[in-house]
């Protein structure tokens, strides 16, 4: 899918005036001195949160480990009680964190949940991996900013205003992307999921071996037919940059970043969950500059 350019300033003025309509209302809390929390699936959905909540409202995320798969992942009976317990959740939704929902359901009492995938730009089968989508991560943070502003109406100034940083932040992202195209767009990629697609997209990069990619993400052995297409292409350099996901490693994966290597293709390892200590927008503009790097233009 590609990846809108849309003006974040317009998104940001329809998300704050009304509140998705896949956020319950709620009452604001009748305790002056009562702990706001959000709990986010993953630490991806989770920064964001965080630079638009805290102070006002704690937000503390599930997974927070680049080396957990989060398709396969199973929660713990100590993080389904977070979830109970949570002020609000955060998820990306899309079937991606079906395990996230499965939890806010076991609740006694529903909580809002903000879910990446209510941005209106997304359709059920189209890519699940909605970090990497800048418009779709602008109208999660729109939508997250107005429910904040629900549950505490008291801080409605302090959300505004972070929210209003977080923004300019992806703008400058995008502004980043927007930059770099016209330098590498058409030139063919691969991948071994396809987590990367989104920003290739973004890129104006052509993706190839799509079958291979959803066999690995649906964590099944690719066809043999597959295979020996990727493999093909990477020995006839019919691709300028094989991107895999450092998460989900398997033999056949192995094999053709050991090949791509051989060849002297670039290979770009890309995350589903964040190394600790990064921001989404570090992360995501040095994952461009990466690509830049590896097709040997100037970021």
């Amino acid at each position: 899918m590609r990846l809108a350019m849309s003006c974040v300033s317009g998104l940001m003025v329809s998300c704050l005036t009304v509140v998705s309509s896949y956020a319950q209302t709620v009452a604001p809390p009748t305790t002056p001195h009562t702990t706001l929390t959000a709990v986010a699936a993953e630490n991806t959905w989770g920064d964001l949160a965080a630079q638009v909540a805290e102070p006002d409202i704690h937000v503390t995320s599930i997974l927070t480990t680049p080396t957990i798969d989060p398709h396969l992942y199973e929660p713990s009976p100590a993080e389904a009680r977070r979830v109970h317990d949570a002020t609000l959740l955060v998820a990306n939704g899309a079937g991606y964190d079906a395990w996230m929902e499965h939890l806010a359901s076991a609740r006694s009492t529903p909580a809002p949940m903000v879910r990446a995938d209510s941005w209106g730009g997304w359709h059920k089968g189209d890519n699940t991996h909605l970090w990497y989508n800048l418009a779709a991560v602008a109208a999660f943070v729109g939508h997250f900013t107005a429910l904040c502003q629900q549950v505490d109406p008291a801080h409605t100034a302090g959300y505004t205003a972070r929210s209003q940083t977080l923004l300019a932040a992806i703008d400058a992202v995008r502004a980043h992307i927007a930059a770099l195209r016209p330098k590498i767009e058409g030139q063919p990629v691969a991948a071994t999921e396809p987590v990367f697609t989104p920003l290739a997209d973004s890129l104006g990069l052509v993706m190839k071996e799509r079958a291979f990619q959803q066999a690995i993400m649906n964590d099944v052995e690719p066809p043999a037919s597959a295979v020996a297409a990727f493999d093909d292409d990477i020995r006839q350099r019919r691709v300028r940059l094989v991107a895999y996901n450092a998460q989900a490693d398997r033999p056949s994966v192995q094999r053709l970043i050991a090949s791509a290597k051989q060849v002297g293709i670039p290979v770009l390892p890309v995350l589903e969950i964040m190394p600790v200590g990064e921001h989404w927008q570090t992360w995501v503009d040095q994952t461009v500059t990466n690509v830049a790097d590896a097709l040997g233009v100037t970021p």
